[in-house]
């Protein structure tokens, strides 16, 4: 069982997200509505977040990882569909163990892959966005973001 809940119209979820970068790119996936974004998922319930990015990974890109490193904690906050939703994420730098796919089927539907540069990053809809510049500044500490969209 995923680590969500749902209460009226707010939503509280915890993510774990893979940073698989190469080369100063980073594999992302991209929606039909091109928008890219990390691989990864909610974590389950008494499942730590390093184990769900494993699972993650398996399932998504039939792959297994090695994990590197925790390297950001995020908090979102968004309206979506009239929901606002709440999100706890954590970004671990991974290892793949093997080739990656071209493509993934999430919710039934076929997503591409691809390798994007750091530099190309600020010409793409990225979510989450401070990656765009905090992937090229990142210390090699563990960094703590917050996005909030702004009330309407």
């Amino acid at each position: 069982m995923d680590f969500r809940t749902r209460i009226g119209e707010q939503s509280f979820v915890v993510r774990a997200s893979a940073l698989i970068i190469k080369d100063e790119k980073i594999y992302l996936a991209k929606s039909p509505k091109n928008e890219y974004y990390l691989l990864g998922g909610a974590i389950l319930v008494n499942e730590l977040t390093e184990d769900a990015i494993i699972r993650e990974m398996k399932e998504e890109l039939n792959i297994d990882i090695e994990v590197k490193q925790l390297a950001f904690v995020v908090e979102n906050q968004f309206s979506l569909d009239l929901t606002k939703h709440h999100q706890i994420e954590f970004l671990y730098l991974v290892n793949p163990l093997s080739d990656l796919n071209k493509e993934i089927y999430e919710g039934g539907q076929k997503r591409m892959c691809e390798w994007i540069s750091f530099e190309e990053l600020s010409k793409i809809n990225l979510n989450p966005s401070f990656l765009k510049i905090a992937l090229k500044n990142w210390d090699g500490q563990v960094k703590h973001f917050v996005n909030k969209d702004k009330e309407k």
